[in-house]
């Protein structure tokens, strides 16, 4: 199942502007001269101010503000290849790291391969059974994951100033995200893949964002962040936002937002739908998009 992301750019981008973007092969003359000898990739991940810090209240519509305490992801299965020649590099590991810890974090630096242009760039964030264990987690954060079949669990709090409320969701779904492209500050294309420099280095980010988890459309250039909902779940008024409480809200019966499914099926309720933001949250070099498809 494959999900849009919403972008937090000025420029949402559409689905067949992905599309369109992913079809588009072809390397520039300078992407040409960097062939002809060997370079690395160095991967890392980063989850950039709102889940290292907060999400604030003036990026609500509805005024809340988030502050996480966790934010647990396994992610790795990283490729690198090119679509017009063989070659390239891959690893099947997966980290389990914290992001709420500051970054970024590192992942994996690849062997030397020829330099030049990789067109496709893939990672996977979900869980896989026993994952290398980072620096930014416990030995409890592993027990949690892996016992729990987790690939990302949240814990954090919300509030609007009158009122507070917290919430510890662990989420099991996997997604591969494919054919990343990087993007300018203005949302335009700047290269699909990766380029590696003859005797370089090339440090690439996969970065999460911890937004996403709030958005009230899986697909619309125009979702917002919104918390009211999620907050109005709280049935038994703990202050504790549970994934079943979540369960027990139907989408047609929230009034705020649109909270709009597109061709998504399976998504019926409050917690489908978070469940499914969670396919999202991974992006490249900041802005930059990949094809997702959800497990």
């Amino acid at each position: 199942m494959s999900y849009l992301a919403p972008s937090r750019s000025p420029l949402a981008l559409s689905l067949a502007c992905t599309l369109t973007l992913i079809a588009a092969a072809g390397c520039s003359s300078s992407d040409d001269e960097a062939g002809g000898g060997e370079g690395q990739a160095s991967f890392n991940v980063y989850g950039e101010d709102y889940i290292e810090q907060e999400i604030p209240g003036s990026e609500f519509e509805d005024g809340w503000t988030v502050t996480y305490s966790k934010f647990l992801i396994e992610i790795g299965n990283i490729a690198i290849q090119d679509s017009n020649k063989s070659g390239g590099a891959s690893v099947d590991d997966v980290w389990l790291v914290d992001l709420t810890k500051p970054g970024p974090q590192q992942l994996w630096q690849s062997s030397k391969i020829s330099s030049g242009t990789y067109d496709t760039v893939n990672y996977r964030i979900g869980p896989v059974g026993a994952p290398a264990k980072s620096g930014s987690v416990t030995d409890a954060d592993v027990t949690l994951m892996t016992s729990n079949g987790f690939g990302v669990y949240v814990e954090g709090t919300a509030t609007n100033g009158t009122d507070t409320k917290s919430f510890k969701w662990g989420f099991s779904n996997s997604t591969h995200y494919m054919k990343c492209v990087q993007v300018d500050d203005a949302g335009d294309e700047v290269r699909q893949g990766i380029l590696i420099a003859n005797g370089g280095i090339e440090k690439v980010q996969l970065t999460v964002h911890g937004d996403h988890l709030f958005y009230d459309d899986l697909t619309s250039e125009n979702a917002v962040l919104r918390f009211n909902s999620i907050a109005g779940a709280d049935s038994n008024a703990d202050g504790e936002i549970t994934r079943e409480e979540l369960a027990a809200v139907e989408l047609f019966d929230i009034t705020e937002g649109t909270y709009g499914t597109g061709s998504a099926s399976g998504v019926n309720t409050l917690d489908d739908f978070v469940q499914a933001l969670t396919s999202t949250v991974g992006h490249f070099r900041g802005e930059g998009h990949c094809v997702s498809h959800s497990e």
